[in-house]
């Protein structure tokens, strides 16, 4: 009987050890989908920061060449107003060329302004960015504000426009003085010897 009990006693307990490997083999798996699905959604997170981060510098590029391009303008227009103050004549007599020449700065201002906007709006759109796309932006939006405000001594659109509508300002303000000569004739007398 003792055989028999310990027969009994030796298949429970590898009956029991066998489970406990089934056991510690399927904690092992489950941990690791876990941990994968948790770094996958940490990537997702960082990929997705990424992209707000890009779209925020390319927006914070192009707001700043808008600012300037902006800036530029109302340092035209200041100067358009000081031509004509210090040509000592009346704003009314030349209100039709100030708003011309107003006119056609701010028309050359308004579509490097939209094309900056049209840049910014599309790089918004995009569903993936990456960092080459932006700064292949911000060289875009850079190029504009070369063109608008040149550089060094290149002068840019915006300056040329800007000193062209001073000059024609300028050509339009003419003072003319015109000067009288008086002559003085003497009667001569015919029989003075004197």
């Amino acid at each position: 009987m003792l055989t028999l009990v310990t027969t009994w006693i030796s298949e429970r307990i590898i009956t029991v050890t066998t489970m406990a490997v089934v056991a510690v083999a399927a904690v092992p798996t489950t941990l690791v989908v876990v941990g994968q699905s948790q770094a996958t959604v940490t990537i997702q997170q960082e990929q997705h920061q990424q992209q707000v981060t890009l779209r925020a510098a390319v927006k914070k590029s192009g707001d700043s060449a808008i600012t300037r391009l902006t800036t530029a303008e109302q340092g035209c227009t200041v100067q358009l107003n000081q031509t004509i103050a210090n040509a000592h004549v009346a704003p009314g007599q030349v209100q039709s060329q100030l708003a011309r020449a107003k006119t056609q700065l701010h028309g050359s201002v308004a579509p490097l302004i939209a094309a900056i906007q049209h840049h910014e709006d599309e790089f918004a759109h995009l569903e993936v960015v990456t960092p080459d796309e932006e700064q292949n932006e911000e060289h875009e939006i850079n190029a504009i504000v070369l063109i608008a405000l040149g550089q060094g001594q290149t002068p840019g659109t915006i300056t040329v426009t800007c000193q062209t509508v001073t000059l024609v300002i300028q050509q339009v303000i003419q003072v003319i003085v015109l000067q009288q000569q008086v002559h003085v004739v003497k009667p001569s007398s015919e029989g003075d010897d004197d």
